[in-house]
């Protein structure tokens, strides 16, 4: 009993063409982007007096020291629930309203409509230190200081214009045709919006909400001026180790990892809807 054999290659053929150069660019950009964060988790494992040390020690005994540091004597699990509280609040009501907000945008013709996407993307403009004294003396007059509401609605107003204009250009790769169609069937906009088109906005929405997490996640202007010792959140409680002649860099490396960590685990468990979102409407 015979076996089929493989069709030989054609001598004439030509070969396949290796991008070599391609595999070594990619390295080294990996190894320029991978670096800092080794060191960042390398210092974290260190303690006090090798993370001081100069010229920098590479071989040493691990310690869990300044994690410990961290959890007993700073509250880091305080400011870790503070961030968490804020940045998922604000990426729900904001996505929720700029998602409306994009859909009329993107569906309804009406007077000024240009006008009202300009207006929105404009406040994405604005540098946040030109406008801290008036939010702070804002905050102040409505009793907003030190609290984790005032943060969540300064989030949500911060993030809206960037999930309207990314929602705006998904929604408009969906065809209106199929809206129609589920309107003709007796639905209603809003029955034929939540049946029809959210369901197919559901990678496309997943993705701004991962941006718009990590950004309020990351904010630290705001923060670090509208919040007190018990509502401060990651970034300024980061920051507050960098500070005169004495830095501590073991506890600088620790906290690093807290901020990171955990939107870093988030984004890795979420990378299929994230790229399926990213893609959406790129092949037709």
């Amino acid at each position: 009993m015979s076996m089929t054999q493989p069709l030989p290659v054609s001598p004439s053929a030509p070969p396949r063409e290796r991008n070599w150069w391609v595999y070594v660019i990619l390295l080294l950009v990996s190894f320029v982007a991978l670096v800092p964060i080794v060191w960042i988790v390398l210092t974290a494992l260190m303690d006090r007096a090798v993370a001081q040390s100069v010229p920098p020690q590479w071989i040493f005994t691990p310690t869990l020291e300044a994690f410990e540091t961290l959890l007993t004597r700073y509250d880091m699990l305080l400011y870790m629930r503070n961030s968490a509280i804020v940045s998922v609040s604000a990426t729900f009501f904001s996505v929720v309203l700029g998602m409306f907000c994009a859909y009329a945008l993107a569906r309804y013709e009406f007077p000024g409509k240009n006008d009202v996407a300009f207006w929105i993307l404009s406040n994405r403009m604005l540098p946040p230190v030109a406008v801290i004294l008036p939010i702070f003396m804002f905050f102040q007059t409505f009793k907003l200081l030190d609290s984790l509401v005032g943060l969540i609605l300064l989030y949500t107003g911060m993030q809206l214009p960037f999930v309207v204009w990314m929602l705006k250009g998904f929604f408009e790769d969906i065809p209106r045709q199929i809206e129609e169609s589920a309107l003709v069937d007796g639905d209603t906009w809003f029955g034929a919006f939540r049946r029809v088109t959210l369901p197919l906005m559901a990678p496309s929405i997943t993705a701004t909400a991962i941006f718009v997490l990590i950004l309020s996640w990351n904010e630290y202007a705001f923060a670090v001026f509208l919040t007190g010792a018990q509502t401060r959140t990651l970034p300024p409680a980061v920051a507050s180790f960098i500070g005169g002649s004495d830095i501590q860099w073991n506890l600088l490396g620790a906290a690093c990892v807290f901020i990171t960590l955990p939107i870093l685990l988030f984004v890795v468990a979420v990378q299929r809807q994230f790229v399926r979102g990213l893609s959406m409407g790129m092949m037709k």
